[in-house]
């Protein structure tokens, strides 16, 4: 006690008494005893009743943020150079237990100037462990290598096969709603992702006519996106995975249009096998997938005004092997991994964009740094495409 006052503290409250008023202490100490015994009271009462009390954690959310790197160094006859530097964080917030955001911008260079995009921002309500309701951008659920092998810290080489990239079969991102999930029968397991979105737009200019703008932030008429893939894995051990997916949106063309109710029809398959070769203390992968479009007829118009149409059925596929000796003792020989592959894009004759068949064969010297941290070095042909040597860095975080 100072300067005639007396303090006391309750809690972190201080409570500042002059001295002169000693007559309300014990009236105050009272009170303060009561509304103890009071919130006692409601405390046991509501863990009776199971009423949820509020607690510090209200209101608050769980962020992280993973992610990768990547540069890429090209060669060949016409140019050497140090080409894409994309840099590209993925955002996670776990609003509570049933809900969480995950999305992801892209920051790129390919394109000699730098380029910003949003990848996906997708909304996700978890009902139960066998199902995932979602809603916004989201990568693409029909295939498997967008979305899943494509990505740069699981594909074995810096580029896509030809039909899997910009200007292919498919959606890079899709936006609409989903639902996904999985679940067991005995020793067998089943995955599931189903949505319904904006789907792809029909272009009918001259030099693109045929093909489709997938970037579909909006609609373009009534007609929507039906479609999803159903996985399979038959083996107890997971080791194998054969998928199937499809695509449908019955309006492709702008509303009012000529095109507006050109129909768009896909199916893939794709196979993921995951082994050992024990004599070559070596794990094995195989990875493939094949996809087929097939468009409704249409009549397209040349820049001159000439009047024409064509099979609008294109189809593309890829196969890649990789093995890495993961199990010998060398630490040097362990991180490396050899991968091969080869993909064909067959391509309408007569379209403007297409010209027919293409193939590419790509064959990469990996060396793993850490799970999600690689160097790759790549040697690729492909047909009527200077041959090429790529150098590409990828740290995940």
């Amino acid at each position: 006690m100072a300067g005639g006052e007396l303090y006391t503290h309750i809690g972190k409250i201080e409570i500042k008494i002059n001295t002169m008023n000693k007559i309300f202490l014990p009236l105050l100490v009272l009170l303060l005893f009561s509304g103890s015994l009071l919130q006692a009271q409601i405390e046991n009462d509501s863990t009776k009743s199971n009423i949820p009390t509020s607690s510090s954690s209200d209101g608050q959310n769980k962020f992280a943020i993973f992610g990768n790197a990547e540069m890429t160094f090209i060669a060949d006859k016409n140019n050497v150079q140090f080409g894409n530097v994309n840099f590209k964080p993925i955002f996670l917030w776990k609003i509570s237990d049933k809900l969480f955001v995950e999305a992801e911008p892209e920051f790129e260079t390919g394109g000699g100037t730098l380029d910003i995009g949003l990848e996906y921002a997708n909304m996700c309500l978890i009902v139960n462990q066998y199902l995932i309701l979602h809603a916004g951008r989201f990568l693409p659920k029909f295939g498997a290598y967008r979305g899943r092998m494509g990505e740069g810290f699981v594909n074995r080489f810096p580029t896509d096969p030809v039909g899997f990239g910009d200007g292919g079969i498919g959606a890079m991102n899709e936006v609409g709603i989903g639902a996904q999930g999985g679940f067991g029968a005995g020793n067998v397991k089943f995955n599931y992702d189903l949505y319904v979105s904006n789907g792809p737009m029909l272009l009918t200019d001259s030099a693109n006519a045929g093909q489709f703008e997938y970037e579909g932030y909006v609609g373009n008429n009534k007609g929507k996106a039906v479609g999803g893939r159903i996985g399979f894995l038959p083996l107890s051990n997971s080791s194998v995975e054969i998928g199937f997916s499809f695509q449908n949106k019955m309006k492709t063309g702008d509303a009012g249009s000529p095109y507006e109710n050109v129909g768009l029809h896909m199916q893939a398959i794709d196979f993921n096998y995951f082994g050992h070769i024990n004599p070559m203390k070596s794990d094995v992968r195989l990875i493939a997938e094949w996809k087929h479009q097939n468009v409704d007829n249409a009549i397209y118009y040349k820049a001159n005004g000439t009047a024409y149409t064509f099979d609008n059925s294109p189809s593309a596929y890829y196969v890649t092997g990789a093995v890495r000796p993961a199990h010998v003792h060398s630490v040097f020989l362990h991180n490396l991994e050899l991968a091969a592959r080869y993909s064909q894009f067959k391509r309408p004759v007569d379209a403007p964009w297409g010209g027919g068949d293409t193939h590419q064969f790509a064959v990469s010297l990996d060396y793993w740094l850490k799970w999600n941290s690689l160097v790759k070095f790549t040697y690729q042909s492909q047909l009527n495409e200077a041959t090429a040597f790529y150098m590409q860095v990828v740290f995940g975080f």
